[in-house]
């Protein structure tokens, strides 16, 4: 039986020279809204755990991250921890119509495909602790040592993704500079992210050329781990949910093999398990 593509000679061609595909409808809205409710059932959980329900319950979704990240912003990272690792995650990454694409795109047959670094990005609104500037995914996931072998996709969830809220921000055909490998930078506050920047002279070249998509729940974004982009600036009254997956070509030479090291909330337990 012949196999089906999913993509046709045109996106793929597209994909090579611009670094990046947006599909329209492609992850199945029925996994989708199974992971949206299990983010939803999670948030209310730790609530009740806390004993907050009762005064958080009146509220509507955004209202209730809003305010927990503002007034109870260690009991907001133990939510934006345990969503990470929920099991409807994985679902709409690893669904067959998803493989094919990335197979298609890599060149290389989906049984050799890896998935890591799965996640849910919470971004607040008007808030930038944790909004990563100019940066490319290949700094941060080393499982292939070029870029080029890898691909980020990126999807909504909750809600669809407005101008106002900030999509993620990229400068198109900037795949062509290659992986930077450029460091990590920690950050004093230990609430927000470590992080890679590029300086603006390695991508002076195409600063005049910032591409972002406002995309629907079940749109999808794949991109080159090469390509250089950013968190948008999220300027609406709500949270911008999404979806992230990274896929790596596990047949190529440059392929590193390695383990998801999960790291405990609990500095305990990190340290009873990992020694550190």
């Amino acid at each position: 039986m012949r196999k089906k593509n999913i993509l046709n000679k045109k996106n793929k061609d597209f994909f090579k020279k611009e670094g990046f595909l947006c599909i329209k409808n492609f992850l199945s809205k029925k996994l989708i809204n199974e992971l949206n409710k299990s983010i939803i059932f999670s948030l209310d959980e730790i609530l009740k755990k806390k004993k907050l329900y009762s005064t958080f319950k009146q509220l509507k979704l955004n209202e209730k991250l809003i305010k927990l990240r503002k007034k109870y912003p260690v009991y907001f990272s133990e939510f934006f921890q345990t969503v990470q690792t929920i099991a409807y995650v994985y679902p709409p990454l690893v669904d067959n119509k998803v493989l094919v694409a990335v197979e298609q795109l890599l060149n290389v047959p989906k049984d050799f495909l890896t998935l890591t670094d799965v996640g849910v990005r919470l971004d607040a609104p008007n808030d930038n602790r944790n909004a990563l500037e100019w940066h490319q995914d290949s700094s941060y996931y080393v499982q292939n040592n070029s870029g080029v072998n890898g691909i980020v996709l990126w999807s909504p969830l909750i809600q669809n993704i407005t101008n106002e809220m900030g999509p993620l921000e990229f400068l198109r055909k900037s795949h062509k500079i290659g992986t930077l490998m450029t460091p990590k930078k920690k950050s004093k506050n230990k609430l927000s992210s470590r992080k890679i920047t590029i300086s603006n002279n390695k991508i002076k070249k195409y600063l005049n050329n910032i591409e972002h998509f406002n995309i629907n729940q079940g749109d999808i974004l794949l991109m080159n781990l090469d390509m250089v982009h950013r968190s948008g600036k999220n300027l609406s009254n709500k949270f911008r949910i999404t979806l992230l997956g990274r896929y790596h070509n596990s047949k190529s030479n440059d392929f590193n093999p390695g383990l998801n090291l999960y790291k405990y909330a609990n500095k305990n337990i990190n340290k009873k398990i990992h020694g550190f």
